[in-house]
């Protein structure tokens, strides 16, 4: 059961408290897997709150805006004018004033942790005080109003003032209404540390808006634990005091103040008096007043320590259970995001997936040679328009049997190249659509087998993937278009349109010598024309006579060439195959591991955000625990005094 919290008195039963979860935060860190840069974060956080609730010492920080006279006011609980105070300076850092075995003395230490202590030759050295170590102000001087400032990482000062008796240290801190880079961030870290809260209120101008912010902000958990000190009291009239004293107190309680302490006095005034050694003429007595002041802050602290204590020891820890709950959210949510992610990568289904790419490749490359052959054969047949056109031009026509033996050995040649670019084109093609398809296939299998291997926890590599081979086909076999084009030449000499005189004869055999079938057919039509008519008439005729020959020719070797393109089908089938098959043989093991490991590591994280979750909740309801620990611990202020 958990000890009740003693608010007031000397039992220490919130301790119990801040130990128990320490001890749990402690053990946690070491199973949340954690990035080591937050764990340690973490763990430099409950060192700091584990130290701090450690530490008897009471911490009164001292808050203000810039020249609101903080620096004063610790002068005049110091008795002498030590703490810089002119309007020209800023203090820098903060500063800690304790009680050490009533010596005086400085304790610096650099952002290098280096401790240095005044006076000591090498502090000279440090604050470049050449003419030996000084006079305590001086050092100081040089301390917090100089570039030093910002090599320190702390800075103490001893002093046997009455008021840091009895284990109570003052803080002093950097005016929270400067605008230089790191001054309010200073003074918001003594409000987390600070266990009382002395805000210094110039009544002269009182309540800024700066002020206000401070204390909804870094102060709103202070308020049970503030007290106000409204200096420079002495500028106004004594009519207007009371009516400045009345404005803060509204002021405050409007900003959630529900009781707030306020203690005018004349902090400078009082200073004077002291070190000016005696009162001043007019009789104020701004000393008496000021150490009724002080006598207060001191009861304050006396009548408060335990429950003050208690307050910024839970605050510390309630902020450092908001930090871990928060962190355990921050997991939850990656260890989700890589669930989701790992369920939307399914893994594959081998075989499915060889054989959707195996069936894609195959019809693409079918259409594609498909729509090559056909491209192809309108080409051919405007080249070879061209070419009778040329072999029959100018007088050529004369010589007929010439003419009739270029034609024939053109035709035949370029309706063979052609049949055999058909073939190679398709095959070249074929070769190339199918190193693109392998080059994909080997791209996904990679990229999904990465994606997987890393949402499964494991750094291994991709087994390598099976490279394509696609032989180079032999020469496309022509006997069948020869034949063709011999049987052409056969069946469209038969045909009665065809018969020829002594003319159409000679022609005739003067083509078979070139080109056989082909050659008669021509050479029979040229002869016909014989005789003693133009050329271009002759040509005419002649070209009109041999074009459906030609025409009919050049669609059946195109279709015997379209044709031979199942070969090259066979081909890429089957080299499609052969990689399909090392696929297969190379992944089949691999991915049947991975499957094991996806599912494994997705059961894993379902394990680890069920734990995140249960902790986060864990933390969430300590937080709330000793969050309503810290509001019982109430604040003791004696009945005021008379002003």
């Amino acid at each position: 059961m958990t000890e009740q919290l003693v608010v007031n008195g000397t039992g220490a039963g919130w301790t119990s408290v801040v130990a128990g979860n320490l001890r749990w935060i402690e053990e946690l860190l070491d199973s949340l897997g954690l990035p080591a840069e937050r764990s340690d974060e973490l763990r430099a956080r409950l060192t700091a709150v584990r130290a701090r609730a450690a530490d008897p010492q009471l911490r009164v920080a001292v808050f203000g805006e810039a020249s609101s006279g903080k620096s004063t006011l610790l002068n005049a609980f110091l008795r002498r004018r030590l703490l810089p105070s002119s309007a020209l300076v800023t203090t820098r850092t903060t500063t800690s004033l304790e009680c050490l075995g009533g010596a005086e003395g400085l304790t610096v230490r650099t952002i290098d942790d280096t401790v240095l202590e005044w006076p000591s030759a090498p502090f000279a050295r440090w604050a470049g005080l050449k003419s030996g170590p000084g006079t305590m102000e001086r050092a100081l001087e040089r301390v917090l109003t100089t570039e030093l400032a910002e090599d320190v990482s702390g800075l103490w000062v001893h002093s046997p003032a009455r008021l840091l008796g009895g284990g109570l240290t003052v803080i002093d801190t950097p005016g929270f209404s400067v605008t230089e880079r790191g001054h309010r961030e200073l003074a918001e870290a003594a409000a987390r540390q600070a266990d009382l809260a002395l805000v210094v209120v110039p009544t002269v101008a009182a309540m800024s808006l700066t002020l206000a912010d401070f204390l909804t902000g870094p102060l709103r958990d202070h308020h049970d634990r503030c007290a106000f000190v409204l200096t420079k009291i002495d500028l106004l009239d004594e009519e207007e005091r009371a009516e400045a004293v009345e404005v803060a107190e509204r002021r405050l309680r409007d900003l959630g103040c529900a009781d707030p302490l306020l203690l005018p006095c004349a902090p400078g005034k009082a200073l004077g008096e002291v070190t000016g050694g005696g009162r001043e003429r007019d009789g104020a007595g701004h000393l008496a007043v000021f150490e009724r002041v002080e006598a207060r802050i001191a009861r304050l602290a006396a009548d408060s320590r335990q429950s003050a204590i208690a307050a910024t020891v839970l605050g510390l820890l309630s902020e450092l259970l908001s930090a871990v709950e928060e962190t355990a959210e921050a997991r939850r949510t990656a260890l989700a995001r890589g669930e989701r992610e790992l369920a939307a990568l399914t893994l594959p289904d081998l075989t499915a997936v060889l054989d959707s790419w195996s069936a894609r490749t195959l019809d693409r490359t079918r259409a594609e040679m498909n729509a090559a052959t056909i491209g192809m054969s309108g080409t051919s047949r405007t080249k070879l328009d061209s070419k009778v056109g040329d072999a029959v031009a100018g007088e050529k026509i004369n010589d007929l049997a010439a003419a009739a033996q270029e034609v024939s050995r053109l035709v035949r040649r370029h309706l063979r190249r052609h049949a055999e670019r058909v073939v190679q084109k398709a095959a070249r093609r074929a070769g190339e659509l199918l190193t693109t398809a392998a080059d994909e296939l080997a791209r996904d299998f990679t990229a999904q087998y990465s994606a997987l291997a890393g949402l499964a926890g494991e750094s291994r590599t991709a087994p390598p993937v099976p490279s394509v081979a696609w032989p180079e086909l032999p020469a496309p076999d022509m006997s069948g278009i020869d034949q063709a084009l011999t049987a052409i030449g056969a069946r469209l000499t038969s045909g009665d349109n065809w018969r020829t005189g002594g003319g159409a004869m000679a022609g005739a055999l003067a083509g078979s010598l070139v080109a056989p079938v082909i050659g008669t057919v021509i050479g029979g039509a040229l002869g016909a024309l014989i005789g003693r008519r133009g050329a271009d008439a002759t040509r005419e005729q002649f070209l009109r006579q041999a074009r459906p020959v030609i025409t009919a020719a050049h669609e059946e070797i195109a279709a015997l060439a379209a044709a031979c393109l199942p070969r090259v089908q066979e081909e890429l089938a089957e080299s499609v195959a052969a990689l399909r098959r090392r696929y297969d043989d190379e992944w089949r093991d691999e991915i049947t591991r991975l499957t094991e490991a996806h599912d494994r590591r997705r059961a894993e994280l379902a394990v680890g955000i069920a734990r995140v979750e249960k902790t986060a909740a864990a933390a969430r309801r300590r937080r709330d625990e000793v969050a309503a620990l810290r509001r019982a611990t109430g604040r003791t202020v004696p009945e005021p005094e008379e002003s």
